[in-house]
């Protein structure tokens, strides 16, 4: 049997809410500061079952059965302890330690999470003592911000200078050097600087509310990045994180729904209103973990968006993200916003219950799909073509659909929009469903979808006859830079520089470089002359599955690295082929050789 390690189970109730472990299993009704449902231990029909997610533990007051996560996978899935313990870091995306040595693991998150406490607390007394707050809190006050939600949220401010926060931790060697780890110190020509200042301070939480990272907000509106985040550490993750979670499960009486939208604000004025069953994603688009937990949750997500194009394709996104994930009793809905308003500003104007009506009110998921479809068909939907066209379409997505009831009920939907029988439809999407499967590559292993090159992109990749691996690499790299312009730096671009016709890659990193959390609009606007390219650059927006930023990482270095090799390894074929004479490929030979050798001493 493998040994886990000691640390690692320590730490666990630090990295997951069982909250979230045992709703998935049973039906949880919040309940005061806790949640209540019937024990599932001794069969009884009352909410006698007790759920703290502050101390990570369950209670029957009816049979005594208690403990934590472990524990209670254990009973409910008669499992043994590594089982139950794999089956927890699964759900919640961790990696097991496992440790036969005995050795100490690395104490480093613990205290990345107390330095990160720390650091909203330095934040939080700025706002209320710093010379220069007035800016900060007239901001807070234009935008309606009262004392009450800014100490809900543990709001704070990052004072002009570039060394406030270095300076209040510099005594302790590790504070810094923890700092760095966590991104709110960086190291530039002139030495350390903080990475945040003069903007509001949003502290994110995770789950449990633990400070993890910061998110600013800059007062000057003509400064390039109006919103920033810490960067992604061992102790955040973007993808896995959702601002404001842990405030609408300890400020809401139920979680019937949750509203996502899409910034810390609009998440603050909520709340302010009175509306807490609110949480927005954090620069990324919703991801698959995202809708895990959100499923894990609530029984209703309604996405909200703005009903402009950049709305309404986001949502999109989201829409095609959720349909593996739908599963017995989970509604997926989309309330789109009135042009020019977002929910700070129309909750406002027109009332909470107002707002919360158009909450009820928002599109299913089923009615989003087939909208959008006979939207962007352009075709005429009452001809025979714009039904085949909508029917084509529309049968591709619902493959994705695991739940069988749900998939068959969107069937029927599609049989009434276009006048035809169930059994008519049904043999289109069987059809359509093997295709799918036929055209499936045969390992799929951990690899982002990244098709192929089609149509006039010339000035876009290399041309058909060139090498495939750099062709396929440079989408992957284009797809992932799209999606994390943070990958780019001064080195990639030197590199980027180097691989023939990389042309529009080599322009989004000096795009990305210069802004990091430019958004895909911005990045791909300069191409909007250029329709085959733009068009393509669209198609790659949307990166499945999504990954970690410390994923994408790897990832694009990966397909950097197989484009620079393939790239030479293609100039040593033509080099070879086009030597006619014996001595010019001797020649050739010699200069492999010679390279052969430089390249393993400079390993050495």
């Amino acid at each position: 049997m493998p040994y886990i390690n000691q640390n690692f189970l320590n730490d666990l109730p630090n990295q997951i809410d069982i909250v979230d472990l045992i709703s998935k299993r049973l039906t949880l009704k919040k309940m005061g500061s806790g949640y209540r449902g019937p024990c599932p231990f001794h069969g009884g029909k009352n909410n006698n079952f007790s759920v703290d997610s502050q101390k990570q533990l369950y209670h029957c007051f009816k049979c005594g059965e208690s403990g934590g996560a472990i524990k209670f996978i254990e009973k409910y899935e008669n499992a043994s302890f590594v089982e139950a313990v794999e089956t927890i870091a699964n759900e919640f995306g961790l990696k097991i330690e496992y440790d036969k040595s005995g050795k100490p693991a690395d104490p480093s998150l613990e205290r990345y999470r107390a330095l990160s406490e720390k650091v909203s607390e330095f934040y939080q007394q700025q706002l209320k003592s710093s010379l220069a707050k007035t800016k900060a809190v007239n901001y807070a006050k234009e935008r309606g911000i009262s004392g009450e939600i800014a100490r809900r949220f543990g709001l704070g401010f990052a004072t002009p200078g570039n060394k406030d926060l270095l300076t209040n931790f510099e005594n302790t060697e590790q504070d810094v050097t923890d700092l760095k780890a966590l991104g709110l110190v960086k190291t530039g020509e002139y030495g350390d600087y903080d990475f945040f200042h003069d903007r509001l301070m949003f502290p994110i939480q995770n789950s449990r509310g633990n400070v993890i990272a910061f998110g600013g907000r800059a007062f000057d509106k003509n400064v390039k990045a109006k919103y920033l985040n810490s960067q992604e550490s061992p102790i955040f993750f973007k993808s896995k994180e959702l601002y404001g979670l842990h405030h609408a499960r300890k400020y809401s009486r139920t979680m019937d729904y949750i509203l996502v939208v899409e910034g810390y604000m609009d998440v603050v004025a909520l709340h302010e209103e009175g509306i807490t069953k609110v949480v927005a994603t954090l620069g990324t688009a919703t991801s698959p973990d995202h809708l895990q937990i959100l499923a894990r949750t609530t029984k209703t997500i309604v996405f909200c968006f703005d009903g402009d194009d950049a709305g309404r394709s986001a949502a999109w996104k989201a829409l095609k993200i959720a349909l593996p994930i739908i599963k017995s009793g989970l509604l997926i809905k989309f309330l789109f916003l009135p042009d020019g308003e977002d929910p700070d500003t129309l909750v406002k104007k027109e009332s909470a219950s107002n707002f919360e009506k158009r909450i009820e009110k928002a599109q299913t998921l089923s009615k989003f799909l087939f909208d959008h479809i006979k939207a962007k068909a352009e075709v005429d939907f009452n001809t025979i073509e714009g039904k085949t066209l909508f029917l084509e379409k529309v049968s591709i997505l619902i493959t994705q659909v695991t739940y069988d009831v749900y998939q068959q009920q969107l069937i029927e939907g599609v049989a009434q929009e276009v006048g035809q029988s169930v059994e008519q439809v049904q043999i289109v999407f069987d059809r359509q469903a093997e295709n799918i499967q036929m055209q499936a590559p045969v390992e799929m292993d951990y690899e982002p979808s990244m098709p192929d090159f089609e149509g006039d992109y010339s000035d876009f990749s290399p041309a058909p006859k060139e090498n495939k691996s750099v062709k396929a690499s440079m989408a992957k790299m284009i797809s992932l830079l799209l999606n994390y312009p943070s990958l780019s730096d001064g080195t990639v671009e030197v590199r980027v520089r180097n691989i023939e016709k990389s042309e529009v890659l080599l322009e989004l990193v000096r795009s990305a470089e210069i802004d990091e959390d430019i958004t895909q609009e911005d990045l791909i606007k300069p191409f909007k002359s250029k329709q085959g390219v733009y068009k393509r650059l669209q198609e790659l927006c949307v990166l499945t599955p999504h990954l970690s930023e410390n994923q994408a990482r790897d990832e694009f270095q990966s397909a950097l690295n197989t484009a620079e090799k393939s790239q030479a390894s293609a100039k040593v074929k033509s080099s070879i082929s086009n030597a006619n004479t014996l001595e010019a490929q001797r020649l050739v030979m010699e200069g492999i050789q010679k390279s052969k050798v430089k390249n393993k001493c400079s390993i050495k």
